[in-house]
């Protein structure tokens, strides 16, 4: 499941909000929990409350659009919180640096395969011994496998049956598997994982992709039963600090409650 420690309105929420949220993706059977960048005390509340229930991290290294420089110093942030206790890293299950940050011209590809060596000198230097990737589009890390993969210690996309237009929710698990088996063939020889997947409860429609309570709940129930080993859900809940972005769906997104 990923998961953002903001609230409504895009603030940080307080650390007991954070506790009662991992405990709830505890209680729903999920074993990692992924993070996509160090603020909002994610390494702090977020990490307690996960290794408290014994749920593994995906920690996140955020590139936005002020560039890889602006991300480097949670670098140092993951770095000062895994060494301040020796069962910090044991909770790790791997580290994403970047998310789409290609696709969305943030980094260009080299720049960020650049970035992602450096990262993984700095953990590995500070004891760290799980892998280090970063995650894009399917697309985009099929056009920039030569500079990407032999820097990802797997190979990771975020793969949206949604976003695709040609799929609708009874087909997303099918969709998903087969998009998994694709991205084992880009990195060969390396694991593939899906680090960001679902559907939106609300908007417009995306050609044959509708969004929908029914339909979120047809789509997450196929990628579960076709990819759930390999897939990281999203969202917890609804992201209403996002823009609605195209089609109306970037807030609607939420679907923890299709777990109970």
């Amino acid at each position: 499941m990923t998961y953002s420690p903001y609230t409504s309105s895009g603030g940080c929420k307080p650390s007991s909000d954070i506790a009662t949220d991992v405990a709830s993706i505890a209680a729903k059977g999920f074993s990692s929990l992924r993070l996509y960048s160090t603020d909002c005390s994610g390494l702090s509340a977020v990490a307690t409350a996960a290794q408290s229930r014994s749920i593994n991290l995906i920690l996140g290294i955020y590139i936005s659009s002020s560039g890889i420089s602006a991300a480097r110093p949670q670098i140092h942030e993951i770095v000062t919180w895994a060494t301040s206790n020796d069962a910090h890293w044991k909770g790790v299950e791997m580290i994403v640096v970047g998310n789409e940050a290609v696709f969305n011209n943030f980094a260009s590809a080299e720049e960020l395969a650049n970035f992602v060596s450096e990262a993984k000198a700095a953990f590995s230097a500070a004891g760290y011994t799980g892998p280090v990737t970063t995650t894009e589009t399917l697309e985009t890390l099929t056009k920039y496998a030569a500079t990407l993969c032999p820097v990802s210690d797997i190979a990771a996309a975020n793969i949206h049956p949604f976003f695709n237009g040609k799929i609708s929710a009874s087909q997303a698990g099918e969709f998903v598997a087969s998009q998994l088996t694709l991205l084992e063939s880009v990195c060969p020889g390396k694991e593939a994982y899906n680090l960001e997947t679902g559907w939106p409860s609300k908007g417009s429609a995306n050609g044959v992709a509708v969004p929908g309570s029914w339909e979120q709940r047809a789509a997450v129930e196929g990628i579960r039963k076709a990819a759930g080993g390999k897939s990281a859900f999203f969202s917890f809940v609804d992201d209403e600090w996002k823009e609605e972005g195209e089609w109306g769906v970037e807030r609607s997104w939420g679907c923890s409650q299709l777990f109970d």
